[in-house]
């Protein structure tokens, strides 16, 4: 017969049964159900601008950053109509002031508006506050303008911190930059314009052009622009025409 130490048997019991509710306990805590929910804002607060869309079709934004004077904005509002193509405007606050007439017009041609806030600067690292209060305040002042609600923004360097995310949601607008940037305003010619943009467009993708007078090139390029894409299969449109508005 053999001789079994009860004693031994226990202890070892106590070892064992305590291995299991270890295990157990560690399982639980790491179950979807136990881990920190995330919160609309906070998912919110992550997620990155809005570049490109997965379009069903082949479809490319044309987005125009809005500046400084007008002579080069009318020419390219000229541009479109003759082609038939709605775009996006961004539209900076200092612009908005001097030419609110010409704001109109641009939302009078069909054209979507939105605001790259009061003041051309880089708003990472402002306090959150005083991003919010910048937005809200072009927000309010396009609004008034247009008569109608103003959806998009872009930061004016085109790169969003994550406190400006934050910002811009707070005041209710969707954060824009870019897929593609024409780099117009660093002083290409109209044929590099063009090349760079119909080469490198992807179905999807926002593109970014400039509207303002320091960039005289791009009104030359962008019959040749629309008119590339669109051999290639692109059917150019606004934002909103590439993803649709949630108004919820």
């Amino acid at each position: 017969m053999l001789f079994i130490d009860r004693a031994w048997l226990v202890r070892r019991g106590v070892v064992v049964a305590t291995l299991c509710l270890a295990l157990f306990t560690i399982n639980f805590l790491r179950s979807p159900a136990l881990q920190p929910a995330s919160t609309g804002a906070g998912s919110q607060a992550i997620e990155g601008p809005l570049t490109r869309a997965d379009s069903p079709d082949d479809r490319v934004a044309l987005t125009f950053d809005v500046t400084w004077q007008k002579t080069e904005l009318t020419k390219i509002l000229d541009v479109l109509d003759a082609a038939g193509v709605k775009a996006t405007f961004f539209v900076g606050g200092t612009f908005l002031q001097l030419y609110p007439d010409t704001v109109k017009e641009i939302a009078r041609r069909g054209h979507e508006v939105g605001t790259l806030g009061q003041q051309i600067r880089d708003l990472a690292g402002m306090p959150e506050n005083e991003i919010v209060a910048n937005l809200l305040g072009s927000q309010s002042a396009l609004t008034k303008t247009l008569g109608g609600p103003v959806r998009y923004f872009r930061p004016p360097t085109g790169q969003a911190a994550p406190e400006v995310l934050r910002a811009a949601r707070h005041a209710r607008l969707v954060t824009v930059t870019y897929a593609l940037d024409s780099q117009d305003h660093l002083g290409l010619t109209a044929d590099q314009i063009v090349r760079r943009v119909v080469r490198g467009a992807s179905r999807g993708d926002i593109i970014r052009l400039t509207a303002s007078d320091f960039a005289p090139e791009t009104a030359k390029a962008l019959p040749r622009i629309i008119e590339g894409l669109e051999r290639r299969g692109f059917k150019v449109v606004r934002l909103s025409d590439l993803v649709p508005i949630d108004d919820g």
